[in-house]
């Protein structure tokens, strides 16, 4: 008789890892079911890594001699796990390792290990990979993992996770009915190949697609009804996201993608200071809050109606406090005084967090001022920056970080008729984001001064300045 899933992960000889009742539930129906595609909306804390991890280890070690049924001689098969960072893949890909290095008898079938592969000796290979259209074309897949796919960046390009879909899901087709693609993820807004996916499956359409969505209390019984309560009063909507495994119908991307890339010039990279735009530079900080968000910085101009990002910073920490990795403030202050001496800058802004002492020893040098955030006029920053980006009026240049964080941007809708724009849960998500939106709010489009004798001579069409 064969081994189950939940067997397999509760023998201690194996994985020796008991899984709760709904998570047995969820991956013996997987199993069992004649499913291909399995699309799985849970809540945070509900085990998706480790329940992920249990079913690349059970297809690698259990479904071996069947996948090779598929292969050619020695060729290798791949159990691919794929996150919206490397980082992220690797973290996914770490409990994989775990799991099989604490077992007694698999770890005996470790033959390679990097920090992005995992080999077996019965010929599997697990692998960790980005969100990267390219780079799993042509592996033997017979299971891909997609971790927190609902939060791919929406984009026509490698990270999409629409291309993301496509280019790795034909290689589980030479696996016949053995082939299976296993998406999990916190739910998120109703956009993105996640939602579109999961909506399939649910609809009882596809046969072939499993489609789960459980609150993250359901799956994992240990959460304690104090620390939902908390979460809950902390901020409902977010709660029922993250927590109650919804997807929002009021949170939407702040921008469309298309219209990021079309601002994005690639044949520039960040610009040295010109002296024809000295006196116009605005220099935006956005300062780290507590040691985990990153320390940004931006430096635009207009060029007539035109902005133009000429750099994004980031300040490195260079001490800890014990607890926390902290940024050398002097050092911070150093770099602006530098900078102003090659930039001449018009304005230099700080947002309210801990910038005072800043403010208060550079402002005999610099036009320097604090910028409290305010709902008034972050709404204002944002609402101008749409504008811009609309109105095709905003030249950005190819800054990894900075344009992942304006297309991961969301805006929440609430019922007062406000709105607010974040880059969502987590740290360091939208401090680029946050120094340019700074650095909107506060610059003017330059004021083109021409002489009388080109103000009286006549124009032979209307021109735009």
């Amino acid at each position: 008789m064969p081994v189950t899933i939940s067997q397999f992960a509760s023998d201690q000889n194996l994985l020796n890892t008991p899984l709760w009742e709904k998570q047995s539930q969820i991956l013996e129906e997987f199993w069992s079911g004649n499913y291909s595609i399995a699309v799985w909306a849970l809540g945070r804390r509900s085990g998706k890594t480790l329940m992920s991890a249990i079913v690349a280890t059970y297809a690698a070690t259990m479904l071996a001699d069947e996948y090779r049924k598929y292969l050619r001689s020695g060729e290798k098969f791949y159990i691919v796990s794929v996150a919206n960072t490397i980082d992220q893949a690797r973290i996914a890909l770490g409990n994989i390792k775990d799991l099989i290095n604490a077992s007694p008898l698999l770890r005996r079938m470790i033959v390679r290990e990097t920090a992005d592969t995992l080999e077996l000796s019965n010929g599997a290979v697990f692998r960790a990979m980005p969100a990267s259209s390219r780079s799993g074309r042509g592996m033997a897949c017979p299971l891909v993992i997609f971790d927190e796919l609902a939060f791919a960046l929406d984009t026509d390009g490698n990270q999409s996770g629409s291309a993301l879909y496509q280019a790795l899901a034909p290689s589980t087709a030479q696996f016949g009915k053995l082939g299976k693609i296993l998406m999990l993820s916190s739910p998120w807004i109703q956009q993105g190949i996640f939602w579109d996916l999961f909506q399939q499956a649910r609809s009882g359409n596809f046969g072939y697609m499993q489609a789960v969505q459980l609150p993250s209390w359901e799956v994992n019984p240990t959460l304690s009804p104090d620390f939902l309560a908390q979460e809950k009063a902390r901020d409902p909507e977010m709660f029922a996201i993250e927590y109650g495994a919804e997807f929002s119908g009021s949170i939407n991307a702040f921008l469309n993608s298309d219209v990021i890339e079309a601002a994005v010039n690639r044949s520039r990279s960040a610009l040295a200071p010109m002296p024809k735009h000295r006196g116009n530079y605005v220099l935006s900080l956005d300062p780290a809050k507590g040691g985990r968000d990153a320390y940004t910085a931006c430096i635009v101009h207009y060029e007539s109606d035109r902005l133009v990002l000429d750099l994004w910073h980031e300040f490195q920490p260079t001490w800890t406090d014990g607890k926390k990795l902290q940024i050398d403030v002097a050092a911070v202050e150093n770099w602006i005084l530098e900078r102003h001496k090659r930039y001449g800058f018009k304005k230099v802004i700080l947002d309210q967090y801990n910038s005072q002492s800043t403010i208060q020893r550079l402002q005999r040098q610099i036009k320097i001022e604090e910028s409290t955030w305010t709902a008034q006029n972050k709404t204002q920053a944002f609402s101008k920056l749409r504008e811009l980006f609309h109105g095709n009026k905003i030249d950005l240049y190819p800054h990894t970080r900075g344009i992942d964080q304006l297309k991961n941007l969301i805006v929440r809708y609430r019922t007062n008729g406000t709105w607010d724009v974040s880059g969502g849960a987590g740290a360091a998500v939208d401090d680029y984001a946050m120094s340019l939106a700074g650095a909107v709010l506060v610059s003017s489009p330059q004021v083109v001064r021409r002489s009388a004798a080109i103000l009286a001579a006549p124009l032979p069409s209307p021109l735009r300045f």
